[in-house]
């Protein structure tokens, strides 16, 4: 039983060391200031590795060491071995002799990571951030603590946004509508408004691992948006249950959702449906991306728009560098809402980049082309609606900055949509600015 026990942990386990060692090596074994204990540090920490562990510890041995510095390279060869929970407490004996002792904080926040203790290694690496007097580390740590979000199985986090919008209820720009019975004047509350919106939201999730490549994730979110003029206020909750499986070249998720709408103009509705993907490398440096999604919208009070949605896309990524990625692909939607003039065809083209520079500046942007070609003649009109749109976003974000444990970010966007009916033909100019928290 024992072994059995043993053997699974060791399964379970390689999927996060696969993960996070290479960047662990990249960013975490720094030389000390002292060119010479440098040298020595980087020499046992080599024979570690060739599993020379007699010959470090003579080296060791010679440089006259502390009882924590022999707590250390115990951990340290404890861990090369796979012995985990023993590498775990040599550095936890290491600090409890030495609570400064930086590089056992880093050893045991990251060995703590790889046994799937998350709550006990992000305190340890938010310990570092405070501590580490070196910043080049930080960054390393940062991704540690991205990594452990990604993977714990109970998270919660909220956030506050500001939403300026030139066009808040995506009204036309245009002043006459013309129809098969004349040209009549568009009314001023179907026109472009401008406005800022205030918004709250917090969501969280709770994930159980069914295998060494699979788990189950439950998402729940709420958010509420409030406007000046209070008609376009809306709220909306969502809940999705997903199951990822991954394999050795990607992965794949199939996930059933449910969500609520509220607005202040009576056009509540609620959707259900179901998404699935798949990613699958296709080189080193090539990601191919599938997805799709089928989904009914229910409106309470305007049946004629009730009805199903469908979306499929194909995409390509390609990582250019560690830090430089770009992405493309196409899209393809169907609306069939209950009444003809509703429904409609659509693709569009889409890319984007993203680039991590020093610093912990992140920045991303995007950029969109479609057409939607809908079905029935539009009332009061001898033919079907006819639309096409673009569209630009960029994003921006800094891990470094902190504001009462509040992380920000600014993203913008604009878009432009051409309808050959006027009340359709519109751009809008809208940025989020948010503060958002991990709990």
């Amino acid at each position: 039983m024992k072994r059995t026990r043993a053997a699974l942990r060791k399964r379970l386990t390689r999927p996060i060391t696969a993960l996070v060692t290479a960047s662990w090596i990249a960013c975490l074994y720094v030389p000390a200031p002292a060119a010479a204990q440098g040298a020595k540090d980087a020499e046992i920490l080599q024979l570690i590795n060739a599993g020379q562990y007699a010959a470090a510890t003579e080296v060791l041995n010679a440089q006259n060491p502390s009882d924590a510095d022999r707590a250390f390279t115990e951990g340290r060869i404890s861990k090369v071995q796979g012995n985990l929970p023993q590498a775990i407490q040599s550095f936890r004996r290491a600090l409890q002799i030495d609570p400064t002792y930086i590089k056992a904080r880093r050893e045991l926040a990251h060995t703590l990571l790889l046994n799937r203790q998350y709550d006990v290694a992000e305190f340890h690496f938010k310990a570092l951030l405070d501590s580490d007097p070196n910043k080049a580390m930080h960054d390393g740590y940062r991704r540690f603590l991205n990594i452990i979000d990604r993977n714990k199985p109970i998270g919660v986090s909220g956030y506050f946004a500001l939403i300026p919008s030139t066009n808040v209820n995506r009204g036309t720009t245009q002043s006459v509508f013309d129809t098969a019975s004349g040209t009549f004047v568009i009314d001023p509350d179907s026109k472009a408004s401008s406005g800022v919106g205030t918004q709250l939201g917090v969501s969280g999730y709770f994930r159980h691992r069914t295998g060494p490549k699979s788990r189950v994730t439950l998402n729940w979110g709420l958010a509420g948006t409030r406007y000046e003029d209070k008609i376009h206020d809306n709220a909306t909750g969502v809940v999705s249950l997903s199951y990822e499986q991954n394999f050795d070249a990607g992965r794949w998720y199939i996930s059933p959702f449910f969500s609520s709408t509220w607005r202040e103009d009576d056009a509540d509705y609620d959707t259900r449906g179901a998404r699935f993907g798949i990613a699958r490398r296709l080189s080193g440096k090539n990601t191919l991306y599938v997805s799709g999604s089928h989904e009914y919208r229910r409106f309470l009070d305007q049946g004629y728009k009730s009805g199903g949605y469908n979306l499929a896309s194909l995409g390509l990524g390609h990582q250019i560098d560690p830090s430089l990625s770009v992405n493309g692909g196409l899209a393809f939607e169907f609306n069939n809402a209950r009444l003809p003039h509703l429904r409609y065809y659509g693709h569009k083209l889409f890319a984007g980049v993203s680039k991590s520079w020093q610093g912990g500046l992140q920045t991303s942007s995007s950029i969109e082309f479609g057409v939607r070609d809908f079905v029935g003649d539009f009332p009061f009109t001898t033919s079907p609606r006819d639309d096409s749109y673009y569209g630009i976003s960029a994003a921006v974000s800094n891990t470094r900055i902190d504001i009462g444990g509040f992380t920000p970010r600014l993203s913008c966007s604009y878009r432009v949509n051409q309808s050959n009916v006027a009340f359709y033909d519109y751009d809008t100019t809208e940025c989020l600015a948010s503060l958002s928290k991990n709990f």
